[in-house]
This record gives C-alpha cells, structure tokens and sequence, in this order.
C-alpha cells in the first residue's frame, strides 16, 4: 500500500449524516419556538464542530440570539442527537467495501471527526464493527480540526510518521487539517462539498466515489 495509515473524516466522507443532522437540529429548533431549516441551509453549517453549527443556523434564521438562546439549542440538540444518531443516517454506496479492502490490505484506519466523541463512537461502532485501528471524535479542551492536535494523537497512538499517513475529507476544514498536520491529502466529492469548491480550497487529488480511492490508496 502507498501508505501505513489512513485518516478519514466521518460526515460527508464516511457517512452521509445529511438528513440525521438535519433532523436532530431542527427537533432542538422546535423545542426552543423556531422555525425548522432546509437540509440545503443546514448543509453549509457542518464540519467546524456541534456549537459553530448551533451559532451558524441561528445566524441564518432568526439572525440575531443570545448566548442564553444558544446554550439551549446546544444542549437540546447534543441529547436529542445522542438518542437519536443513527437514524437518516448510512454509509455512502462502496464505502464499506473499500474499508473492508483496506483492512485486508493491511492498512491501518482511523476516523477523525469535529463530531462529538459519543456519537463518533456510536456511528462507527454500528456501522463498521471492528473496522477502525483508532477513533477520534470532538471531546473537552481538545482543538478541534483543522488544527493539527487530532491527527498528531493518532500518529503517536498508532507510531506513524506524517509521510506514511493519508488525510481523506469532503471539506476544506479537511484540507487545512492535512496541511497543518503535514499528512498527505485525498479530497473527495461525494460528501458536502463540490468539486470545484474543493479545487478552490486547495485540494489537489479528488476522487468522486470510493473505487477511485481505493485505486489511489494501492
């Protein structure tokens, strides 16, 4: 294989969380009297971690909150989302068989996710039992990406060098992650983000469904 480790994000790469996130941030919107928002809106709110998620949808709809406000919506929207994580959600078509290629391969594998930690491991734990050498979800005074503080644990929990690791996201949180890791970077298209918005962000390699990665990875 070209590389020992490969480091994956999980919404937008993994997983198609869409319709999940969605679901579980409007359920917080309805208990706190606002209006729900479209899949398309909450869309451009992922990847920078659950509370710039709650501050971006309350920017766009009502527009204006207090800090009060937006205590609430977190607070309902991480328990409702805890229970409730798994449903709307699925991997996307070929992305367990190019995992499960990998692993055969002797590849090690890692998710590293702004996703809270417990739902991280909800997610992975269902949907790709025994897959994954190590799993990093967002958890308390820990930076969150693109700062490279995630990525670097995983190097020194699995003993790899940056050269013989791999980034793959959907997002240009993702690219800035391998930058500042000094990982080498494959961007993909199936996720949140568009081709040409990834090109736009910085990404070199872009593969549009989980065969070409695994082409790539070989």
């Amino acid at each position: 294989m070209r590389y020992r480790l490969a480091c994956f994000d999980l919404d937008g790469t993994l997983l198609d969380t869409l319709a999940g996130l969605a679901n579980a941030l409007n359920a917080a919107r309805r208990m706190n009297g606002l209006p729900p928002q479209t899949e398309e809106q909450i869309k451009t709110f992922i990847g920078n971690g659950v509370e710039k998620m709650i501050e971006l949808s309350l920017s766009d709809n009502p527009g204006t909150y207090d800090e009060e406000l937006k205590e609430k919506v977190l607070n309902d929207r991480l328990s409702y989302y805890a229970s409730n994580c798994i449903e709307k959600t699925k991997p996307y078509d070929g992305i367990t068989e190019m995992l499960l290629k990998l692993k055969s391969a002797g590849m090690l594998l890692a998710v590293i996710t702004n996703k809270d930690e417990i739902p991280t491991r909800i997610l992975t734990d269902h949907f790709f039992p025994n897959t994954f050498d190590y799993v990093q979800g967002s958890q308390p005074r820990m930076c969150r990406k693109p700062d490279p503080e995630m990525v670097m644990r995983c190097l020194g929990s699995l003993d790899v060098e940056p050269k013989d690791c791999v980034f793959i996201g959907d997002s240009d949180v993702d690219i800035k992650t391998a930058q500042n890791s000094g990982v080498h970077l494959i961007s993909c298209d199936w996720g949140y983000k568009s081709r040409t918005f990834l090109k736009e962000h910085g990404a070199g390699t872009i593969c549009s469904e989980p065969a070409d990665l695994w082409r790539l990875l070989q």
